[in-house]
């Protein structure tokens, strides 16, 4: 179902329902992920059990115990995806790549206190919300890129000798390969990551958009979803300018897709699975 949220000169929000759950209380909407050549990922909750949802095939997940109550699930490719675990206080096994069968392929330790989940062709990146970073181990870190083999290839406060500090990683969102954006408190600066070299580009943003949970960027603008106290508000802001524009409103918690999608946003409430497009003229 495609709905037209906004629009003006300049800009439209087109919101895509990929997915409605059935007026049951014996499930719940837990997590989901969306690309436009794999389609809809979800992890429900039926009966006390997680199950994996995928297109109208289900897959119990008999192998491992997930023993949170918010387990995150991402698209590796087309044959696998991921569940990790977001609290986990020890050093066990807390992500999980598993193909469509349910067979496990690998596992591996990947920290505590895990805020967002964000798989490139460079790896899997992990942000850590304050109860990580202030915990032990590699969550304190902040932000890393993980191999698919678990191993950790780069680590944000510990391979950056020049960097804002994070002490909670409110977004982040893919880059141009092998860059990743992120929004992280207490300044709130853009940040672009490069991995390979190094490197972080800062960018100083209106004040407005500080405390914003879901990030895009798509070419100069940036998207920017539910600031503080927002109710839901999504922002554009061009690269350089002084104030962001006021795109429109969407409900649930969202974050930002690789620039390769077609749409910019994903969004997951306890009930709907929703994709949000933004139309804009002057993007590229």
């Amino acid at each position: 179902m495609y709905i037209r949220l906004f629009g003006d000169d300049l800009m439209d929000i087109i919101e895509t329902v990929l997915y409605s759950k059935p007026d049951a209380d014996n499930v719940e909407l837990i997590d989901g992920d969306w690309t436009d050549n794999y389609g809809l990922i979800l992890v429900l909750k039926e009966n006390g059990k997680f199950v994996v949802q995928i297109g109208d095939s289900k897959l119990m997940l008999p192998n491992f115990t997930i023993s949170c109550t918010y387990p995150l699930v991402r698209w590796i490719d087309n044959n696998c995806f991921l569940i990790a675990d977001a609290r986990n206080e020890d050093n066990t096994e807390n992500l999980y790549i598993i193909n469509l069968d349910g067979t496990v392929l690998n596992s591996f330790h990947c920290g505590d206190g895990i805020e967002d989940i964000v798989v490139s062709n460079d790896g899997i990146w992990i942000s850590y919300f304050d109860e990580g970073v202030f915990g032990h181990g590699i969550s304190t870190e902040g932000l890393v890129l993980f191999s698919i083999q678990g191993e950790s290839l780069f680590r944000y406060h510990s391979d950056l000798l020049d960097r804002p500090s994070i002490v909670d990683c409110y977004a982040i969102c893919k880059g141009t390969s092998p860059s990743l954006w992120l929004f992280p408190y207490i300044e709130f600066p853009l940040l672009n990551v490069n991995p390979t070299k190094k490197t972080v580009e800062t960018y100083k943003v209106p004040k407005v958009l500080h405390g914003s949970n879901g990030i895009c960027v798509r070419g100069r603008f940036a998207y920017f979803y539910d600031r503080y106290n927002s109710n839901g508000e999504v922002y554009c802001w061009e690269f350089g300018s002084k104030r962001p524009q006021l795109v429109g409103h969407f409900n649930g918690t969202a974050r930002g897709l690789d620039p390769s999608e077609t749409n910019h946003f994903i969004s997951i409430d306890d009930n709907l699975v929703k994709a949000y497009r933004i139309i804009h003229n002057e993007e590229y």
